[in-house]
């Protein structure tokens, strides 16, 4: 028996391991969240994270209390996935005589590799369904660093802490395309040599502008809605994240589109000044088919005009401000492209909790990673109905929306 309960141990911590050393984009979610969750939780739970309080500044020496407005964010514990293998296929093999590397190789890395896959894949396209800042063209892969420099000039204007990890996460056409330019221009001669032998020798870019540079498959295309005609803003004054609007029955608003309103800028959130040429941006979380002339979007990050704590924007718009959709690209309507990622670690978090482990099965353990909060649960059990040995490995975990607005942008492909 003690063999048996230290097999299953070393199989979930090795598991562990080995997933969290293949994740991808989902490294540049935040996790310092998950020391606060470490009771097990059930599927669907909702935990609240806070967010900091920010002040305005008072002029003189006169007293003026400034009400505290604590904002939060909502994780939900709702993305339950895990892989299952049965007794004949891959227990029996198991108990052969073959060593712990066999045994990782076969079947812990394969199984691990998928989830990783997966958690990648959900985190991807939460961050550019939950991202409002956009640069480029929708549809056109960017050919030069002009574009990549946009993206981190946003992260500046918006306040990015410039420390902690940042993220750039890119189809594989985009990487195809910039690293022959990189290693054959004159600037290759000022590149440090371990980043000019990585994309001479591996084809990756490596560490560029700040940015730690990754190729993934797991990202996501976008396309956009369709506007038949003009669509305006439906009354003077509004904040928070709902917008009244003008527009024509059928036209339809995705969720994930982006668009910006006219004469309402984006401000440094500590300045609270304009910065750059940039109208704000805002993205849709919840897709909508107009009905009417008028509807209702959902929209992110919620408009917060001069005098709020949290202000975001110059000033608030005016009746009829025109909407532009995907700022930057002619005749978006329905256009397609793939959404890569800028991210600072602090845009979006990534809560991993445990799961209830059941003690009536011939063998369960789980353990969970100190960094990441993730946990790997193990389970085997017998079904007799069946007459077959049910092995899975499970995970459960949420995904927050933190500081996207100030250090997230999607950079727009083909």
């Amino acid at each position: 028996m003690a063999n048996t309960f230290k097999f299953v141990d070393w199989l979930t911590m090795e598991s562990l391991r080995i997933l969290v050393n293949k994740l991808e984009t989902a490294q540049f979610f935040n996790t310092d969240y998950n020391k606060e969750f470490k009771r097990e939780f059930a599927v669907g739970e909702t935990v609240r994270v806070k967010l900091p309080q920010r002040f305005l500044i008072r002029d003189g020496l006169g007293y003026s209390p400034q009400a505290i407005r604590r904002l939060n964010t909502t994780v939900v514990m709702d993305q339950i996935f895990g892989v299952d293998f049965e007794w004949d296929s891959v227990e029996k093999a198991l108990k052969m005589e073959r060593g712990d590397e066999d045994i990782r190789r076969e079947y812990i890395d394969p199984a691990m590799a998928q989830i990783a896959n997966e958690i990648d894949s959900r985190a991807a396209l939460f961050a550019y369904q939950n991202t409002n800042n956009l640069v480029g063209v929708l549809g056109t892969d960017p050919t030069t660093m002009t574009t990549f420099q946009q993206a981190r000039g946003r992260l500046v204007d918006l306040a990015c802490p410039p420390k902690g990890s940042k993220g750039m996460i890119i189809p594989t056409q985009i990487n195809t395309s910039l690293v022959p330019t990189f290693t054959t221009t004159s600037s290759a001669s000022f590149h440090p040599g371990p980043e000019l032998t990585r994309q001479w020798k591996e084809g990756l870019i490596g560490t560029m502008s700040g940015f730690e540079w990754y190729e993934s498959v797991n990202l996501y295309s976008h396309t956009a809605g369709t506007w038949a005609g003009a669509v305006t803003v439906n009354g003077a004054g509004q904040s928070g994240s709902t917008l009244n609007i003008n527009c024509t029955s059928g036209d339809t608003f995705k969720l994930g589109d982006i668009f910006s309103i006219a004469n309402v800028n984006m401000v440094n959130p500590m300045s609270r000044r304009i910065v750059g040429t940039v109208t704000k941006q805002f993205v849709i979380t919840q897709a909508l088919t107009a009905t009417g002339s008028t509807e209702t979007l959902n929209i992110s990050p919620a408009i917060e005009g001069p005098g709020s704590q949290y202000q975001n924007v110059d000033a608030l718009a005016i009746d009829t401000a025109a909407l532009t959709l995907f700022p930057g690209t002619s005749s978006p309507n329905g256009k397609s492209g793939i959404q890569a990622l800028a991210l600072h670690r602090d845009a979006f978090a990534l809560v991993g909790v445990k799961l209830e482990l059941p003690t009536a099965v011939e063998m369960s353990a789980q353990h969970r990673d100190p960094k990441t909060g993730l946990a790997v649960r193990f389970i085997r059990q017998f079904d007799a109905v069946q007459s077959k040995m049910v092995n899975r490995f499970d995970i459960l975990c949420g995904f927050g929306k933190l500081y996207a607005d100030n250090c997230a942008v999607r950079v727009q492909a083909g």
